[in-house]
C-alpha cells in the first residue's frame, strides 16, 4: 500500500517515464540511427576504393599495356561513382544530424567526396591519373583518421555493386 508521502513521488516517476518515453519515440527512427547510418554508408565508400580503385591499382592493372586494363578502368570508375553516392548520402548525414561527432567529419567527408568524384570521372573516361588516385586513397585515410580520434572505427562493408560485380 502506497503512503500519503510516496503518492507524489510515484506520480513524478511516472511523468518522468511518461515524458522521457515520448521524447525518445516522437523523434524521427532516423534521428536515433545517425552514426549507425553514416559508418555504413562510409563502410560501403571504403570497400568500393579499396576493392575496385586501390587493390587493382597497387597490382599495376591501371598501367598501360596491362591485361584488362580497359575493364578495370570502367569498373574502377564505377565502383568510385558508387561510393561517391554513397558519400554524399553520409555527407547529409554529418550534416543534418544532432551529433556533434558527425558534425566534426562532415569536412573530411566533403574533401573525400570531392577527390573520389574526380577519380571516378577519369577512370570511367578510361584515364589513368595517380596523383588523383593517391589524392582519394589520403582523403580516405584522414576520414579513418579522423573517425578512430573520436571513437568511430569504420571498417570496408562489402556490397555488390551495380554494374561492376
Amino acid at each position: 500500500m502506497l503512503t500519503h508521502h510516496k503518492r507524489p513521488l510515484l506520480a513524478v516517476a511516472l511523468a518522468a517515464t511518461t515524458l522521457t518515453s515520448f521524447t525518445l519515440f516522437s523523434k524521427p527512427a532516423s534521428a536515433l540511427f545517425d552514426k549507425t547510418r553514416f559508418i555504413t554508408d562510409v563502410g560501403v565508400a571504403f570497400f568500393a576504393f579499396h576493392h575496385w580503385v586501390w587493390n587493382p591499382y597497387k597490382h599495376g592493372a591501371f598501367q598501360p599495356g596491362a591485361p584488362h586494363r580497359t575493364a578495370a578502368l570502367v569498373k574502377a570508375g564505377l565502383a568510385t561513382l558508387f561510393a561517391v553516392n554513397r558519400l554524399k548520402a553520409a555527407d547529409h548525414l554529418a550534416h543534418t544530424s544532432k551529433s556533434p561527432l558527425l558534425h566534426k567529419l562532415a569536412g573530411a567527408i566533403d574533401r573525400m567526396e570531392a577527390a573520389f568524384a574526380s577519380v571516378g570521372q577519369n577512370l570511367k573516361n578510361k584515364v589513368f591519373d595517380q596523383k588523383g588516385i593517391d589524392n582519394a586513397n589520403n582523403s580516405l585515410s584522414s576520414v579513418d583518421s579522423l573517425s578512430k580520434q573520436a571513437g568511430m572505427t569504420i571498417h570496408d562493408v562489402p556490397i555488390k555493386i551495380p554494374g561492376v560485380g
